[in-house]
């Protein structure tokens, strides 16, 4: 009976021994901490005496309803039960320090205002703020008079929420003179979107979503190193806009997905740009001046093309490219293959390293005539462009149909590319005789001893989505280790040790 008793000690001792996450301050657990969900992190007080008390050191608020909706309460009665537990948390948890708070919730109109009698009080005492709100289809307004914070550094705001600027701030009272990041996923309609930004002066990230929005102009804040603007509309109606002004010397990254027609684009250069997708619809307006965006962002090193913005340079009446002296990664997106337009696009980027070509699905979808007049099929270029025998290595093609036209681009890379070590072939996933596509491209004398052929079939949207989460996952899981400056292996090992104790504290059997 002793000799069991020494080896139950002995195993606990070596399991308290491998606890490597126990061991670390309480300033790195409690940065741990601070990514889970309030629920979760309060969870972790049962894993032993180490553990049970820390949660109150985070200084991190993340509440979300989800865990009171179960099939024996109605939705009101889940929301209800959800206000009295932030009733019953607050006197525990406003008075300690803290830096974030995130608020995720359905909304009734008896709650609103309570919920924002929250956000109100915690304003002023965080630095990172994210309200997101779910109603069935009824819209909230929110005072941003009321949301005045001197402390603010990053503000997220989400769902059926109205928007409403009831003054005009001064250089003197800005609304939120600290705030750094801000993104937007709200209703604006007749609101004065530069009214709005103005009380905003050290704004560095903006990231807006506007759905059927009233307005005729843009001018984004100056001070901008990142913006990502996106709209929308839900009829079908041809909505003109004056103009769009991103004249932001600073910016790193840009991303424009627009719907509408704007006459006239003001830019500049953008000397330190690093990432930019477009995706702008192909309005007889945008046609003129897609091509004056695209040299302002010649600097860029990663640059995605969506289909429309094709469309746009297709139409365009002249189309003067240019170069691209900065560009490693190329991604073009075609509703069907342009051979001509890609070999161009090619000549003008001398670094390029990484080529994606992406198919539509839509593949029957009828083109205007300008589009077809100027789809003549594969031409031999005069000229080799000089990224093919210099630095291209990888180059991938997802929806191949195999084509005429795409089989003798893809034969073009293999036998110029002296560099190209990867070729990456996704073909449709209805398609039939993939055995004589790779026979076929295989028996093509590659200018790379180095070159290796894949021929894969493309995923169904929902395999996609799969793979995507659990990169953002994986990505997810090692951020939150980085910091510790340990290997990546062991960061795998401890991020596991530590969900998989949570897990067995919640469900112990």
């Amino acid at each position: 009976m002793g000799k069991r008793r020494k080896q139950r000690q002995r195993k606990t001792k070596a399991a308290v021994d491998r606890d490597v996450i126990s061991r670390l301050p309480d300033e790195i657990l409690c940065n741990i901490l601070s990514f889970l969900p309030t629920r979760t992190s309060v969870a972790t007080s049962v894993l032993s005496r180490r553990w049970r008390y820390l949660w109150k050191k985070v200084q991190a608020l993340d509440l979300s309803d989800d865990f009171f909706y179960t099939p024996e309460l109605s939705r009101d009665e889940a929301q209800e039960r959800f206000l009295i537990f932030l009733k019953e948390f607050e006197p525990l948890l406003l008075p300690l320090p803290m830096r974030k708070f995130r608020l995720s919730c359905p909304v009734g109109q008896f709650g609103y205002t309570d919920l924002i009698g929250w956000i109100e009080h915690v304003i002023g005492r965080v630095s990172e703020l994210y309200f997101s709100v779910r109603s069935d289809g009824q819209t909230y307004e929110l005072y941003f008079r009321n949301l005045h914070s001197t402390s603010l550094v990053s503000l997220v705001l989400d769902g059926n929420i109205m928007i409403v600027v009831d003054f005009v701030p001064t250089p003197s009272e800005s609304i939120f003179p600290s705030l750094k990041n801000l993104e937007l996923n709200v209703i604006f309609n007749y609101v004065d979107l530069d009214l709005l930004l103005s009380g905003c002066p050290a704004l560095e990230t903006l990231r807006i979503t506007l759905t059927d929005f009233r307005l005729e102009a843009f001018h984004m804040p100056r001070s901008l190193k990142s913006l990502t603007f996106e709209e929308q509309y839900s009829d079908s109606e041809d909505v003109t806009l004056e103009l769009l002004e991103v004249n932001t010397p600073s910016l790193e990254y840009l991303r424009l997905s627009l719907r509408g027609c704007y006459a006239q684009i003001l830019v500049c250069d953008y000397p330190n740009i690093k990432k930019a997708s477009l995706d702008i619809s192909r309005k007889s307006g945008n046609i003129a001046w897609v091509p004056k965006l695209l040299r302002a962002l010649c600097k860029t090193k990663f640059l995605w093309l969506q289909v429309s913005t094709i469309e746009c340079l297709i139409c365009a009446p002249v189309l003067v490219l240019p170069d691209f002296c900065n560009l490693i990664q190329l991604q073009l997106d075609f509703h069907s293959f342009q051979s001509s337009l890609l070999i161009d696009l090619l000549h003008s980027c001398p670094k390029l390293q990484a080529l994606k070509i992406y198919i539509s699905q839509c593949m029957n979808s009828i083109l205007s005539g300008s589009y077809l007049k100027s789809h003549n099929g594969w031409t031999q270029p005069l000229s080799i462009p000089h990224c093919i025998v210099s630095h291209l290595n990888t180059v991938e093609h997802r929806g191949y149909l195999n084509t005429p036209e795409e089989h003798e681009f893809t034969a073009y890379i293999l036998q110029r590319g002296l560099v190209l070590k990867t070729m990456r072939i996704h073909t449709k996933y209805n398609l039939d005789s993939k055995c004589e596509i790779y026979e076929a491209l295989s028996q093509i004398q590659k200018g790379s001893s180095m070159c290796r052929l894949e021929l894969l079939e493309t995923c169904s949207n929902a395999g996609l989505q799969l793979v995507e989460f659990l990169g953002v996952l994986m990505e997810r899981v090692l951020h939150i280790f980085r910091f510790i400056q340990i290997e990546t292996l062991s960061v795998v090992s401890l991020s596991l040790h530590f969900v998989s104790s949570i897990a067995l504290t919640q469900n112990p059997n």
